[in-house]
């Protein structure tokens, strides 16, 4: 019965079926971790969190090799998964190895990053992509050297459109030549487009 149910089980539950079901290069892999009561990290998954992150650095870094900035989407399968504190970590351990980096809240109905870097929602993306804003007003530097953010704006009911527009293409043509890091939070994917 287990194996009966293992064979129908659709889920991916093993790196290997990511390489050959999908043929999907992994490039790291970072630990589940729990806070203690006192929401902090114990030392010794903090360093296992950091380790991982520079791996997936290290591995991203390498793979475009001097192709240009370094530029990805982080996304989830749902809401609360953590692409989020994914792409926030990401950018810090970019930001560290000396790399310019650009991380931008494209997930413009339940954005966090802006909280996390503790800069003001708007004006941010959505302002921008409506010709609301200009790009100097919604790049904003955070505390942590390296690090500018894009938060996700205004929440506007058309704005899954505006992710695909011109304008969007544009910005990332302009970030192209200020950063050697983009790295975009997009919504997630049960969330629709």
């Amino acid at each position: 019965l287990a194996l009966l149910l293992d064979q129908l089980d659709q889920r991916f539950r093993y790196p290997e079926q990511v390489s050959s079901e999908l043929g999907l290069a992994i490039l790291g892999a970072v630990p589940a971790f729990r806070k203690n009561r006192a929401g902090e990290l114990p030392s010794e998954q903090a360093l296992q969190v950091t380790e991982a992150f520079r791996t997936i650095r290290l591995n991203l870094a390498h793979s475009y090799g001097a192709a240009g900035p370094v530029m990805l989407t982080v996304s989830s399968a749902g809401a609360g998964d953590g692409k989020s504190v994914v792409s926030a970590n990401l950018a810090l351990s970019f930001a560290r190895a000396g790399y310019r980096t650009l991380l931008i809240d494209g997930d413009i109905r339940r954005g966090e990053l802006h909280r996390m870097f503790g800069v003001d929602r708007r004006p941010g993306l959505l302002d921008y992509l409506t010709g609301e804003a200009k790009m100097e007003e919604i790049i904003r530097p955070t505390t942590q050297e390296g690090v500018w953010t894009i938060p996700c704006g205004a929440r506007r009911h058309h704005g899954p459109e505006l992710l695909g527009s011109a304008a969007m293409s544009d910005l990332m043509g302009m970030a192209k030549t200020r950063f050697n890091v983009i790295i975009v939070d997009s919504p997630p994917l049960s969330a629709g487009i």
